[in-house]
């Protein structure tokens, strides 16, 4: 019976990250959604069998950006970011995360690449249009025998599925893939001829993203309900078997702290190891202990 109630637990906390990163699973269905019905677009895919290209036989420039953690993505991604995710699926692997962001296989599946997929970002817009890049070590793609291609500043923008959906790649270090215009905008920000989001910048430069196996940003909307003006989270497995998660909130209204105060007092019997500070308008909480217990004390603290 204690078996089982772990494994529920063990569930409940999972679905804390699942509901914070529902948005990237929910890019591909944005992407499909907002296919290009214009007269002018060639009709959609003629079902023959894709084919595995190299990206050494993509012509044109290639992306070739550092990508190790979420603030490697935020410096690719265009001004407007309301929430963006980060996961190194070689990390995910074997922890409880696994059944929460897959893995490298299933990555591989989802965007029918290939090859397998060992780092994921994402960025979501307040339009609900979004994009993501995606690490693909083995450097092969496959894509429709007669895959359409977008020449911009020198880079190849291949489309996906011929016409049918808003679905567009760009090959490199990391790949980039989303709707065309983002796509687009993204290449802009890589050539110098647009400048990249800097709002979470403040809040990054408290955290240590080395290592994370997941990490997220996230502002306050109209229609996101967090406790501070920006959030930034992240979590690793230690070499100990044991985990930490580091929460950062920038100007937390006062229930933050009252809570942080509050549940610090007395979380050695509980088993979690707190370390609090706190710079001007910045709180930063990291938490530490084995993975049900990080999921106890989220709870507690609502976070």
């Amino acid at each position: 019976m204690k078996r089982k109630d772990s494994a529920t637990k063990n569930q409940k906390y999972l679905a804390i990250f699942l509901a914070a990163t529902m948005f990237l699973s929910a890019f591909l269905i944005y992407f499909t959604a907002t296919g290009n019905n214009n007269n002018d677009v060639p009709t959609p895919e003629t079902g023959e069998e894709p084919i595995t290209v190299p990206f050494s036989q993509v012509q044109g420039k290639q992306v070739h950006h550092e990508f190790n953690s979420i603030i490697n993505g935020l410096e690719m991604s265009p001004d407007g970011v309301t929430n963006a995710v980060y996961v190194d699926f070689q990390k995910t692997e074997r922890t409880p995360l696994e059944a929460v962001f897959g893995n490298m296989q299933t990555m591989n599946v989802s965007f029918s690449y290939g090859s397998d997929v060992t780092k994921r970002y994402g960025a979501s817009y307040g339009n609900e249009s979004g994009f993501e890049l995606h690490q693909i070590p083995e450097q092969k793609i496959s894509m429709p025998a007669n895959t359409r291609v977008m020449p911009y500043e020198g880079y190849q923008i291949l489309d996906r599925t011929n016409g049918t959906y808003n679905i567009w790649n760009v090959v490199g270090s990391p790949a980039i893939i989303g709707p065309i215009q983002t796509v687009a905008s993204v290449i802009d920000i890589l050539e110098g001829n647009a400048t990249s989001t800097t709002e979470y910048d403040q809040i990054l430069s408290q955290a240590d993203p080395e290592g994370s196996i997941y990490q997220e940003v996230v502002k306050r909307t109209n229609t996101s309900d967090i406790p501070a003006k920006q959030y930034y989270r992240d979590l690793k497995k230690l070499d100990d078997g044991s985990y930490t998660q580091t929460s950062i909130y920038l100007d937390p209204e006062p229930e933050v702290n009252e809570k942080i105060k509050a549940y610090q007092a007395n979380s050695s019997e509980r088993g979690v190891a707190y370390n609090v500070t706190t710079l001007d308008n910045i709180t930063k909480l990291v938490i530490s202990s084995d993975f049900e217990s990080l999921y106890n004390e989220s709870a507690l603290l609502s976070i």
